[in-house]
């Protein structure tokens, strides 16, 4: 597998980040080690290693979220795109994932089909993600990024968003593999009721999506990215290529499990160093 470095992700990319352009001169390079971890939404200590996979490094697990029409699901597909032309092992992943049989019977509830009781639909949505994860754990340790379109925040946003208990809502969540990086694209709900398509599926609805925008206040972490997704589609792009490459590291965990397949310049690095003193 064939990794582009860090100066021919920057150019290829045109970040706009001073840092990044500065950087660029800088030819001594170092890699960081890496684990992938498990969502602890209760803060409970549940790491988890990925271990035994066949090549050296890992790929990362990348997650947006945001509400309806914030445009998540194109900026997804074009991270993935531009990955893959950087010379990256990529793919993009969806939840709900439709096309299992418990993904099934969530598209025909999203798509006012059928009608199901909020718990049980939650715990639905929550198996689909657990269905997954083997097959999602396999890939990051083939070397394989994930982009992934809605993880776990999302439904714990959504349900609790129709009066269920925020902390019950987390629980199916706990032992799911945590992401390296979050970014929230964020869009006041009423921007987001203006782009096309809205309105077609059970949650495109203006006052829910407001509760929805409130619990994702609530879930937010230090560690998540945030972009304003009102700005063009060209400039969340590049913001989000930039995260990727520069935000992803400040927020990872390392040992001596398994060696990132990121490589960066010396200077950035220098830059990100005080960030692993406090994990």
């Amino acid at each position: 597998m064939i990794h582009a470095s860090f100066p021919t992700a920057c150019k290829a990319l045109n970040f706009g980040a001073r840092a990044v352009r500065r950087s660029l001169g800088f030819q001594s390079y170092f890699a960081r080690k890496v684990l992938v971890r498990r969502i602890r939404m209760e803060g409970k200590n549940q790491n988890c290693s990925l271990r035994g996979g066949k090549e050296d490094s890992r790929g990362a697990l990348v997650v947006l979220e945001g509400l309806d029409r914030c445009g998540k699901t194109t900026q997804s597909a074009r991270l993935v795109t531009n990955l893959e032309r950087l010379g990256y092992s990529a793919e993009l992943w969806r939840f709900p994932d439709r096309t299992t049989s418990v993904g099934k019977m969530i598209s025909s509830y999203l798509s006012n089909e059928s009608q199901l009781d909020d718990h049980t639909i939650h715990l639905l949505f929550s198996a689909n993600r657990w269905e997954k994860r083997s097959l999602m754990e396999s890939k990051l340790k083939s070397g394989t990024t994930l982009v992934v379109d809605r993880y776990s925040y999302s439904g714990v946003a959504f349900s609790s968003a129709k009066g269920l208990d925020i902390e019950w809502c987390k629980a199916p969540e706990i032992g799911l593999l945590a992401p390296d990086l979050v970014v929230y694209l964020d869009i006041p709900p009423e921007k987001a009721a203006e782009r096309g398509g809205y309105g077609g599926e059970r949650y495109e609805q203006l006052e829910f999506q407001k509760k929805v925008g409130h619990n994702y206040q609530v879930l937010c972490s230090p560690t998540w990215k945030i972009i304003d997704a009102c700005s063009s589609m060209e400039d969340v792009e590049e913001q989000l290529q930039e995260m990727f490459f520069v935000g992803l590291i400040r927020n990872i965990y390392f040992n001596d499990s398994t060696t990132i397949v990121y490589v960066l310049p010396q200077r950035l690095c220098l830059l990100i160093i005080p960030r692993y003193e406090t994990i």
